[in-house]
């Protein structure tokens, strides 16, 4: 089965910047440490600082849908809610 990867491009003020970007930077830390993770890398967009994305790649669906059902994931989901448009793409490798 092909791994499942993930960009989560996160669209914020400058006001709300830091607060979003310090929950992003928690559920990192705990999502890297679950078994179905290959990796979760937050990243920043070279031309606009107000562009956080999330490069993020699992072993299955199965892994993924673990990942959506902990309390880490939750609790960034409730904390940025208002606070950034969010843009999802789930992605499997062609070749």
């Amino acid at each position: 089965m092909k791994s499942i990867k993930i960009v989560a491009k996160f669209k914020v003020t400058p006001a709300n910047k830091e607060a979003v970007l310090a929950s992003i930077l928690k559920c990192a830390e705990l999502s890297r440490a679950e078994d179905g993770n290959i990796y979760y890398d937050v990243t920043a967009h070279v031309s606009n600082p107000d562009i956080i994305v999330i490069l993020e790649e699992w072993k299955s669906q199965a892994a993924i849908d673990f990942h959506n059902s902990t309390a880490h994931f939750k609790e960034l989901v409730e904390s940025i809610a208002g606070k950034a448009e969010i843009t999802i793409d789930v992605l499997t490798l062609i070749n």
